[in-house]
């Protein structure tokens, strides 16, 4: 503790003092991650059945493990606030997040060859009081293996974990530095899945209180040309809900049919993937993209198991935009656990709706049921039926423009230019002159009876 003490009397702070051994720590360390690859994290674990106020703590970092021969340390500030029994994560790189966890993007620059973290708690005694803080866990690295360290793993995507045992299973074992460490990895074909990086086989996390949820049974029937937060009042997760599966939204009408019926008959469905009820006291819905709207389920709601459950407008308030959109459930802290594809402009009449993991604008409304998928086949015309109205003043001019217009096998040509007058003449003119020729006989007497006729008018006249 010598390397510790001088460390924070420079800033003008006691020196912190051990957690009792009997008393579980408040936060400890469960997943810790110094290589390379995708920068680095520590995940942290709310041990106690309150939210903690992570500016009250802080991490002091080493660059070894042994401190007698630390030559530099850093202390590193933290914010933001991890719910009961939930896991909170100091990120400085790329992080595909799986689990329900909060976030701290901190720089944390831990060495790869050898290194300590301690957790902190800062607790003043009284207001104006002296700051004593508190140690909560530790845990010290060596890129080889070496007394009082934990061996780094020697893949770079590959970080250490706390046996789950120690953590999430039971915490009363969690004191400073107690418990064993693994080497694990992502399975390369889960990115959330974890593995051993020393035999491959699946490992726990202890992560996830609410696991993903799974998708319900949906019919499709046809598709058409397309083919294609805030927390709660009381900021808890039901005891009940603990290990289950989370709720899923399946179905969203954003645009009924008819007008001045928004308010009441827009609906957005949930579906419970669990063999039992799942209380959603506490959790609430959340509608819009840049103006959010969100709506607390009451105290008492519950999806039956297995059930399709819709909320219509006309109990939550919430108005779905018809230009476009997305509905997110959110758990009593805030967080957004399930939710919609986005949709742009939302169809008369017809729901938005999830099918084998895709989502479809439907003309069959199922709330309350399993979903339907059944589009509209010649989906082109319709929209085609959308534009406006030509009048009759347009339509003839239309027709003049097509009766002036070219073809050319059998299609349209927009280049194409009428034909000159002089042209229509010297054509008229020809076969004017090819008829002359072609019966000048016929002509000739023609013309000679004419004569005649007119010379015996002249005698009978004399």
């Amino acid at each position: 503790m010598t390397i510790i003490a001088a460390s924070l009397c420079a800033l003008g702070l006691p020196a912190p003092v051990r957690a009792d051994p009997a008393n579980v720590p408040s936060l400890t360390i469960s997943q810790l991650k110094v290589t390379s690859s995708n920068g680095q994290f520590i995940t942290l674990y709310n041990s106690t059945g309150q939210a903690l106020d992570m500016s009250k703590y802080q991490l002091e970092y080493f660059n070894s493990y042994d401190l007698s021969k630390a030559t530099s340390s850093k202390l590193i500030s933290l914010s933001g606030v991890v719910p009961p029994h939930r896991y909170f994560m100091v990120n400085d790189g790329v992080y595909t997040l799986c689990y329900q966890l909060s976030v701290d993007s901190v720089s944390l620059g831990l060495s790869s060859t050898a290194g300590l973290v301690e957790v902190l708690a800062f607790d003043q005694a009284s207001p104006g009081g002296s700051v004593n803080p508190v140690l909560q866990d530790y845990v010290g690295w060596s890129k080889t293996a070496a007394t009082g360290a934990v061996t780094l793993p020697g893949n770079t995507s590959a970080f250490l974990q706390r046996q789950p045992v120690d953590m999430a299973n039971n915490p009363a074992v969690a004191v400073p530095g107690a418990g064993s460490w693994q080497s694990v990895q992502p399975d390369a074909n889960n990115a959330c899945s974890l593995i051993s990086s020393t035999n491959s086989t699946a490992v726990p996390t202890g992560l996830n209180q609410l696991l993903p949820p799974t998708e319900p049974l949906a019919t499709i029937l046809s598709l058409g040309d397309e083919g294609s937060g805030i927390a709660a009042p009381t900021a808890s997760l039901p005891p009940a809900d603990i290990g289950l599966m989370t709720p899923e939204v399946t179905e969203l009408l954003p645009n009924p049919t008819g007008t001045g019926n928004d308010g009441t008959d827009e609906f957005i469905e949930l579906y419970n993937p669990n063999n039992v009820s799942f209380d959603l006291t506490g959790f609430g819905l959340q509608a819009g993209t840049t103006t959010l709207h969100s709506y607390h389920l009451a105290g008492g709601t519950e999806l039956p198991a297995h059930s399709f459950t819709a909320f219509y407008s006309a109990v939550t308030g919430l108005s779905l935009s018809n230009s476009g959109g997305q509905v997110k459930l959110l758990d009593p802290f805030g967080n957004s656990i399930a939710a919609t594809a986005m949709y742009d402009t939302a169809k008369d009449g017809q729901a938005w709706a999830l099918a084998n993991s895709k989502w479809y604008w439907t003309i069959k409304l199922t709330p309350g049921a399993a979903n339907i998928i059944n589009q509209p086949q010649a989906s082109k015309k319709a929209a085609i039926s959308k534009s406006p109205k030509i009048t009759k003043t347009k339509a003839s001019k239309l027709s003049k423009a097509k009766a002036t217009a070219s073809y050319s096998n059998g299609a349209d040509n927009p280049n194409s230019t009428p034909i000159h007058t002089g042209t229509l003449a010297l054509v008229a003119g020809l076969g004017l002159l090819y008829g002359v020729y072609e019966y000048r006989s016929d002509l000739a007497n023609h013309f000679y009876r004419l004569r005649r006729y007119a010379s015996n008018r002249r005698t009978d006249r004399a």
